[in-house]
């Protein structure tokens, strides 16, 4: 069976099973479902279904539910979640990374917004509050403050040993290296790594001309560097050259989607 017919054949099931208040059925029939597939489902059904499936999802999987809210958009997914309290949607925006967090919250009702940042600053420092302080469609609102980097005073072993106990981190495609002021000057793969003997020194191994993007960077330029380049991630730099972020390529397959709905829209001539 196709993808579309698979997804066609789900979205059926999704209805009749609300029609029907299936309730456990219909959360079976959803866990099943790889978040983007949800998302696909979820945008074809009429609001006040995608609603239901989603409040039935929520609290049987929270992990997931959000997982495919965030697959929809920042603007659905704040839609999804805006009937709820401040603390309730800080409480699941924690399944988010900070950088998607930031998206939906800068999307949710003004009050609304200001309630959740203040709970999700309390809980989780300032990683979310920080990220919306950059312009809109820029390297820095939709970056991962959360890099794993390491010290170019480092050897390959303990760069190693570095990596194996980090928790949290942003899948490591590349590991990158800065100085004592947290200044970018390095890159090293993860095959390079372990590919040396572990008394080498990580400044022996690593690649000094490191491409990155400054946090004003707009994000269709980073979209494009990433494209152009065939990058898995790209790493974001403020003015003086210190570390403050990445961007995978997943964030940039969402940058695409949305410039590409823009310019359909501009095309026909709707703002």
């Amino acid at each position: 069976m196709g993808v579309q017919r698979k997804l066609d054949v789900v979205l059926d099931s999704v209805k009749r099973l609300l029609r029907m208040g299936a309730t456990a059925n219909l959360v079976n029939l959803l866990q099943k479902q790889h978040p983007a597939d949800l998302a696909q489902v979820f945008s074809d059904l009429v609001e006040r279904d995608r609603q239901a499936a989603f409040d039935v999802l929520v609290e049987r999987n929270t992990r997931l539910a959000m997982e495919a809210a965030s697959e929809l958009g920042p603007e659905a997914a704040a839609h999804l979640l805006s009937d709820r309290s401040a603390e309730d949607i800080a409480h699941l925006l924690q399944e988010l990374e900070s950088d998607d967090q930031a998206a939906i919250v800068d999307y949710l009702p003004d009050d609304l917004s200001s309630a959740v940042r203040d709970l999700i600053r309390k809980k989780e420092g300032d990683d979310v509050d920080s990220l919306l302080e950059y312009a809109e469609q820029t390297a820095g609102r939709i970056m991962n403050p959360n890099v794993f980097a390491l010290s170019e005073d480092l050897t390959v072993g303990e760069s190693i040993a570095a990596l194996q106990s980090a928790r949290d981190v942003e899948m490591v495609f590349y590991l990158y290296v800065m100085d004592g002021r947290r200044h970018l000057v390095g890159v090293v793969s993860l095959r390079r790594l372990l590919l040396v003997s572990p008394e080498t020194p990580l400044k022996r191994i690593m690649t000094a001309d490191v491409m990155s993007v400054r946090v004003e960077t707009d994000q269709e330029e980073v979209a494009r560097m990433v494209a152009s380049y065939n990058l898995l991630a790209i790493p974001v730099v403020d003015e003086e050259n210190k570390l403050v972020g990445i961007i995978t390529v997943d964030d940039v397959i969402d940058v695409i989607k949305d410039e590409a709905t823009e310019d359909l829209y501009r095309l026909a001539g709707v703002a």
